[in-house]
């Protein structure tokens, strides 16, 4: 959820030209990446989170990869040892019994990756568990929590150039192994590294939450009061909000913005790219402060309003019709006092405008619908949209309608009440129709009105 648009779900080598100028924004800063379960489950799964993080360190980025255990070793230590979750912190208790067999596993998934990052030709150095100083937690068995990082012997691999990998463990001062979570020791390395992102590679594109009209709807960002509230929610039938699966990488997200990482993302493994170097990104991105802010033009707003417009013109229907209506500069400063803007830490990402109906008094039609170069089915789409129609409606518009052809449009649409009347008005059929013209005859069915 980033600084760059592409495609909606690209391909890495259709990435590549998008991303040039945005791998300089973050050129000498640091990337901490956690993975496990799926993604350190097989060689495949580990060449493709590696394939990313080269792309990375190419371009000038320092990484640490903080890896974790695969899903079948978790169940392995479930059914062998009797490990099991605590019921207040949620940390895997280790037995005693088991640290020889968590030690052995950490040694193999290290020198898997070690050996693939050689294969890719990518200079790597997999460090020691002793680097991370740890103790035992009460009441917690063998599991453990972070004292000290040994900061120098990381810097110097990243000051090489190369990728740091380091697993899951720590030693005491006696030399003895402790089990260290991987999500959080990632938290805790990259506050005490100052890094400016830490990515959580998760199973699904990060959180999900259910929708108020049934399923499910992706949360894409949000700030440290709104994920410390979701914690505290219960869906309808007393369950946790948040998955399972995906608390402690919540507990991790907090304790790294709160500990002042700039940026967390909770994101697939296989969309690692996308999430970091996309403007409107693919997971859940997670800051301290809320960053995203809806409001009306200004004058001096323009040249970015006609960017953006003429950036989204590229995208079109089969036949070459654009999905956004084509409007001039001339045109777009004409509709200035009617048009709001989303920005990101200052940065524009999405903007659409009202035109009032002639003729229909309180009726007024939503147009130049554009988020993040066509990734208007991304929260961020959302956000506009619903903030966008109770702006109108707080000035007296209560028949607000939008038109389009685009199939990422209607789902944002439908997302936020949107509906396709079953009949159409006499004013509303006539906006559809005059819609249609600039559209091929066979692709006019495309087209539709949403009501709100």
């Amino acid at each position: 959820m980033n600084q760059l648009v592409g495609p909606s779900h690209p391909e890495k080598t259709l990435l590549a030209p998008y991303y040039t100028p945005y791998y300089a924004q973050f050129r000498g800063q640091t990337f901490i990446i956690q993975a496990e379960d799926e993604a350190v489950e097989t060689t495949l799964s580990m060449r493709s989170v590696l394939e990313g993080i080269q792309d990375l360190l190419r371009h000038g980025i320092r990484v640490v990869l903080v890896f974790g255990k695969p899903a079948r070793f978790l169940q392995e230590l479930q059914t062998q040892y009797g490990a099991r979750r605590h019921p207040e912190t949620n940390r895997l208790l280790i037995p005693e019994n088991a640290l020889d067999r968590l030690v052995e596993e950490r040694g193999r998934i290290g020198q898997a990756l070690a050996s693939l990052s050689e294969t890719l030709g990518m200079a790597a150095t997999l460090l020691p568990a002793s680097v991370v100083r740890a103790e035992r937690r009460i009441g917690h068995q063998s599991t453990g929590v972070v004292t000290g990082l040994e900061l120098g012997a990381i810097q110097q691999v990243l000051d090489r150039g190369e990728l740091a990998i380091l697993g899951f463990g720590g030693q005491t001062e006696r030399g003895e192994f402790l089990h260290i979570p991987s999500v959080g020791l990632a938290a805790d390395l990259a506050v005490a590294l100052q890094a400016q992102k830490l990515l959580l590679l998760a199973q699904t594109d990060g959180i999900w939450l259910p929708h108020r009209r049934g399923g499910q709807q992706q949360l894409s960002f949000a700030d440290l009061e709104e994920l410390l509230c979701l914690l505290t929610r219960q869906r309808p039938d007393g369950s946790p909000l948040v998955a399972p699966e995906l608390v402690p990488k919540v507990h991790a997200a907090i304790r790294a913005v709160a500990g002042g990482v700039p940026q967390v993302h909770i994101v697939s493994y296989s969309r690692l790219l996308e999430e970091v170097l996309t403007r409107t990104g693919v997971g859940t991105m997670i800051e301290r402060l809320q960053s995203h802010y809806v409001e009306y033009a200004r004058p001096e707003d323009l040249d970015e309003i006609h960017r953006l417009h003429t950036e989204a013109l590229r995208y079109t229907t089969a036949r070459g019709t654009p999905f956004v209506k084509p409007l001039d500069r001339e045109e777009l400063e004409r509709l200035l006092p009617w048009t709001l803007l989303l920005t990101h830490r200052g940065v524009l990402i999405g903007k659409l405008h009202g035109q009032q109906v002639p003729g229909v008094p309180g009726a007024l039609c939503i147009g130049g619908f554009v988020v993040g170069e066509d990734h208007q089915d991304s929260q961020q789409g959302q956000l506009l949209l619903s903030e966008a129609l109770e702006r109108f409606r707080q000035r007296g518009y209560q028949q607000l309608v939008a038109i389009t052809a685009s199939p990422r449009a209607k789902r944002a649409f439908e997302r936020v009440g949107g509906q396709v009347p079953e009949k159409l008005t006499h004013w509303q059929q006539d906006l559809l129709t005059e819609a249609q013209k600039r559209y091929h005859p066979q692709e006019r069915d495309e087209v539709q009105l949403y009501s709100f």
